[in-house]
């Protein structure tokens, strides 16, 4: 029995010694992770943190609080750090980092009511808890992060005076409302600096750390009053103050500033240095913190100040209905109580183009109201803002600008089995279109078919070696941008085009040394190919023709004229509106949009909010940021064609009819050269047609379709010209007005003769379709007919088989031409027919049909021939 009690001793006090080594443990090492570095608390102190400086070497953030600004306590009334340690910690200047006095006598108190009446935390602790909230969670009742938090408490104690810790504490605690700090609570509740706090005020701020929200002024007026009164009684219980000045203060109501008065303008660049504190952290430690670094940056302060300003300044225009009825929450109403930012948001990533050096990043509105940095860390659809990598794609896989692609209704069936009948942005199809037209005009439905035909997992292929990093989805819905993409991560992919086919990643930093001078970091340029330097200048001039003619021209309504390539980009929902584009030196990418994914405004789309945004920012910065034109690339050549075959122009040669037009060709493939007479063409419309064609099954359709594309594109550039702001007419005067009443006399009399003259040429244009189908459907059968007489001349050398296999294709060939002669019957044509005439009219109603208006026409009838036949 003896032995088996000391047994039992024995184990339980082996037991006790094992939990006495833990807990010593725990305490000398703060468990497995390791105690928090106080001496990181020596950079959040005036003078000791770390500093960051832009391009022009200027200082404009530290690496201490970056949401307010530090103050020492030498500035500060006496009275206001009483009132703090009158409230929260009476004897703060005579214990070690915890009152023990303090601990037992909660503990009695909290016993006898059988709940946490009491608290026992020193301002010490109430530090260690804020500075290392990640390690010190306020939420864990636990006794180990109790001992945690007096474990750091201590070696605060032993590291720092206490002025310093107690300068620490007003600098860091929270005060409700977004304030964190003496200064931000100062100007939130007093609009006015710390340094000129009153005693009551000084007293009501010490009334708030306690609870932010149950003793909110604005909110909570009585409970304020009786929770400042508390501190004021305390300050002059303790000798702070006397009881006069107590009484006095006591007496005087609660007045705070306004919700309007007490908004400070925010710091610039918040998010950009909030970036640049993970980097070094990362990259250094807790060296970051050991002692002050001058931190060289890649910021530049006048883009930062531009894409700040203009940013706001555009979504404020949404929320004021420019872009039809706004529905949506506004800054304006937003409450410093909320716990989250449901206005509409931005961001904005302005990058160089050689080096990758972010010059500007803007993650949201104010970082004073969210932290959330929307250019890293938001991924939204980009929509349309994704399909340069489908045409730069399929230009590295042999199309060419001037290709024509298939713009009519579409069907697929999903991977669910579902069918999908994709859309284009204003419902409409074009018919034949261009590629070129197709990117600049943003049309949905040939981007979705040129991505079947080049491979939607070539086109991720490339968007991925871009930089694209996030989850790109293999399928014909890549073409419509559902890939979620970060603001930062879709500007860096478009350096790919404006690198001449060299992407860059960003950087934030160029240069860290610490006080002696020495380098501690020096982050390189990283940069790497991705596509053929031919085909980014060819994506370089297809989307400068977006932002001068297509879905980025409000750029140039903006009032930005320098060099300009882009890509808009708006989701289906619209929920997301995008702009990213580049100058010969900076890529630079907008979003807008709500935190929670919703309609920004029923006119709100990337080219009109994103882009016109864009185009305001680099008119600002465009004396440094535009640069001089983009060097065509070696590998591309400019051709002349003839505009009715498409066939290149030999040198020295000019076309029958018309004007020559130009498209760029990657060197190779350019088409063949002709030198067509300059005169002599006595061949009718259709007959004029059959050469354009120049083949039996279609051989000459794209350099045709690429003639109409010049076409439609030299006039839709001539009419934006005449459309653009700088152009005025002056007002006219009495005899201008009395010349212009008998002018338009004479033009209704001219109407008159110029609609019959349309009658007629109408008439020919409809008899010319009857007879072109006719010279087509001949042209086939005499085509197989001198075919079948080839094979009679040769058939002397052809085997049985050869020769019956080669018969009975002609003749499968020749049915089928007289099959579809039989079923493309006089309705279908007459529904051609009726087709030209409802075109005709539609012209008519914005005035008479002048030549380039019958031009225009027999070229839409020319492709809709083709297409028909």
């Amino acid at each position: 029995g003896h032995r088996m009690a000391a047994l039992r001793r024995s184990k339980v006090a082996w037991a006790v010694a094992a939990v006495l080594l833990v807990l010593l443990i725990s305490w000398e090492r703060c468990g497995v992770r390791g105690c928090p570095s106080v001496s990181r608390l020596a950079s959040y102190l005036p003078g000791g943190a770390s500093v960051l400086l832009d391009r022009a070497g200027d200082v404009f953030a530290d690496l201490g609080p970056v949401d307010h600004r530090v103050v020492e306590i030498e500035s500060l009334p006496a009275h206001v750090p009483a009132a703090f340690v009158a409230v929260e910690d009476r004897r703060f200047y005579s214990h070690d980092g915890v009152d023990w006095r303090r601990v037992v006598g909660a503990a009695f108190a909290n016993i006898r009511a059988g709940r946490t009446v009491q608290g026992s935390s020193t301002i010490t602790m109430q530090l260690s808890r804020n500075v290392f909230a990640d390690r010190i969670r306020a939420s864990e009742r636990t006794f180990r992060r109790k001992l945690l938090e007096v474990r750091v408490s201590r070696d605060i104690e032993r590291r720092f005076t206490k002025d310093e810790i107690l300068e620490l504490y007003l600098n860091h605690i929270y005060f409700g409302g977004g304030a964190w700090g003496i200064e931000a609570a100062a100007r939130h509740y007093f609009a006015r600096a710390a340094e000129d706090l009153t005693l009551e005020q000084a007293a009501l701020l010490a009334a708030l750390p306690k609870a932010p929200s149950n003793y909110d002024p604005r909110r909570h007026e009585e409970r304020a009053r009786s929770r400042r009164n508390l501190v004021l009684t305390l300050m002059a219980e303790q000798g702070r103050i006397t009881e006069a000045e107590s009484e006095t203060a006591q007496s005087g109501p609660i007045r705070v500033a306004s919700s309007r008065s007490r908004r400070a303008e925010a710091p610039r660049a918040t998010y950009f240095a909030s970036v640049v504190r993970e980097l070094l952290e990362d990259q250094l430690g807790e060296d970051l913190y050991g002692s002050p670094l001058r931190i060289h940056t890649t910021l530049d302060m006048r883009a930062q100040v531009a894409a700040e300003e203009e940013l706001e300044a555009q979504i404020q225009r949404v929320e004021n209905g420019s872009y039809g009825r706004f529905d949506g929450p506004r800054l304006a109403d937003w409450s410093a109580g909320d716990r989250q930012t449901d206005y509409l948001q931005g961001a904005v990533v302005v990058l160089d183009n050689a080096t990758g050096d972010v010059l500007a990043l803007v993650g949201g509105r104010d970082a004073r109201h969210s932290v959330f940095n929307r250019a890293t860390q938001a991924h939204r659809q980009v929509g349309s803002a994704f399909k340069p990598f489908v045409y730069a794609t399929a230009l590295g896989r042999g199309y060419s600008t001037a290709q024509w692609l298939d713009d009519s209704p579409y069907r697929l069936v999903g991977d669910n089995g579902k069918p999908w009948e994709p859309n284009n942005y204003d419902g409409e199809f074009f018919g034949p279109v261009t590629l070129r037209d197709a990117l600049v005009m943003s049309r949905n439905v040939p981007t979705i078919r040129l991505a079947s035909q080049v491979g939607e997992r070539n086109v991720a292929r490339l968007a991925r070696s871009a930089g694209i990093n996030s989850d790109l989805r293999e399928s014909p819905m890549i073409a419509l941008g559902i890939a979620e993409v970060s603001p930062i991560e879709l500007t860096a992919a478009y350096t790919a085009f404006s690198g001449a086919g060299r992407a860059v990643e960003p950087r934030f930093v160029t240069l860290v040394v610490n006080g002696k001078g020495d380098t501690l970091w020096r982050p390189e340029v990283r940069a790497h190919d991705v596509l053929d330097p031919g085909i980014a200048w060819l994506m370089t001039d297809l989307m400068r023709d977006a932002v001068d003619r297509g879905t980025g021209r409000s750029v140039r309504n903006a009032g930005y004229r320098g060099f300009a390539s882009g890509k808009s980009g708006t989701t289906n929902d619209g929920a997301d509106a995008w702009f990213v584009g580049y100058t010969p030196r900076v890529t630079a990418g907008i979003w807008v949009g709500f935190d929670k994914p919703r309609e920004i405004a029923p006119r709100a789309s990337g080219g009109s909010v994103a882009g016109y945004a864009w185009g305001r920012m680099l008119r600002r910065i465009e004396g440094w940021a535009g640069g001089s034109p983009w060097e065509q690339s070696s590998r591309v050549v400019q051709v002349a064609l003839d505009p009715e075959t498409g066939l290149a122009l030999a040198e020295g040669c000019e076309p029958r009819n018309g004007d020559p037009q130009t498209e760029f060709f990657l060197r190779g493939t350019a088409p063949d050269a002709t030198c067509p007479a300059r005169a002599g063409d006595s061949r009718s419309l259709f007959g004029r047609i059959g050469s354009f064609i120049g083949g039996l099954f279609g051989g000459g359709d794209d350099r045709d379709d690429r003639t109409e594309s010049n076409r439609r594109r030299d006039d839709q550039r001539t009419e934006q010209r005449h459309q653009q702001p700088e152009y005025r007419v002056r007002p006219p005067g009495p005899a201008e007005e009395r010349s212009s009443r008998q002018a338009a006399s004479e033009r209704r009399s001219e109407r008159h003769s110029e609609r019959r003259s349309d009658d007629q040429w109408a008439r020919d244009l409809l008899d010319g379709v009857e007879r072109e189908i006719a010279v087509r459907r001949q042209r086939q059968r005499n085509a197989i007919e001198a075919l079948q007489e080839i094979t009679n001349r040769i058939e002397g050398h052809l085997d049985e088989d050869s020769r019956d296999a080669i018969e009975g294709l002609l003749d499968g060939a020749l049915r089928s031409v007289e099959r579809e002669a039989r079923n493309r019957s006089r309705s279908e044509e007459r529904r051609i027919e009726e087709w030209i005439e409802k075109r005709i009219r539609d012209t008519r109603r914005s005035g008479p049909l002048d030549a380039q208006s019958r031009a225009r026409i027999e070229n839409e009838v020319r492709r809709a021939l083709r297409s028909w036949m």
